[in-house]
């Protein structure tokens, strides 16, 4: 992936698409929420279904940007 392009990556799972990525050896993280999104061959993979929680969170609900998205539509 080229470097240029990294700026303009955003969290999928952030509803204000504020957070940025960062990129490690294999993978997109997520500045804010820590979950990790695979690379293929290069390609940031940023679908939901394939990013991995950071630990000991076990579901999409414990992430604090859906905290915080929950909160607002209350």
């Amino acid at each position: 992936m080229d470097a240029d392009f990294l700026p303009y990556l955003r969290c999928p799972l952030d509803p204000r698409r504020a957070a940025t990525l960062k990129r490690d050896d294999q993978s997109m993280v997520c500045n804010r929420c820590c979950v990790t999104f695979p690379l293929k061959q290069g390609i940031p993979i940023l679908d939901v279904a394939e990013g991995d929680l950071p630990q000991p969170l076990r579901e999409l609900s414990q992430l604090p940007c859906r905290r915080t998205a929950d909160r607002r539509r209350s």
